[in-house]
């Protein structure tokens, strides 16, 4: 999992306004306080904020593997970014 997190943390990073925040065995990545992205240290799965049309967002998992792919991987990051990042950030361009 560690080159997984790496490589996770460094998509996550490149977004505005993003933290870090470690503790109970998970890391969240946070926009002005808000998480988009949950690492747990015991899998190979990050947690994305998704909303599908219509619908509240919430938690989807998605399970990373030797061949995922990082294309798809830093776009589901960034799109989970945009719906909890303030508009502020949004306006400022974003990704």
């Amino acid at each position: 999992m560690t080159d997984f997190l790496s490589r996770i943390r460094d998509i996550a990073m490149l977004l505005p306004g993003t933290t870090e925040q470690g503790g109970d065995g998970e890391i969240h990545f946070l926009v002005k306080g808000s998480p988009f992205l949950r690492v747990s240290g015991t899998s190979s799965a990050i947690h994305l904020c998704v909303a599908d049309e219509g619908q509240e967002p919430h938690w989807s998992e998605v399970t990373l593997s030797a061949d995922s792919d990082w294309t798809l991987v830093e776009d589901r990051i960034a799109r989970s970014w945009e719906l909890v990042a303030p508009t502020e950030l949004l306006e400022a361009g974003g990704r």
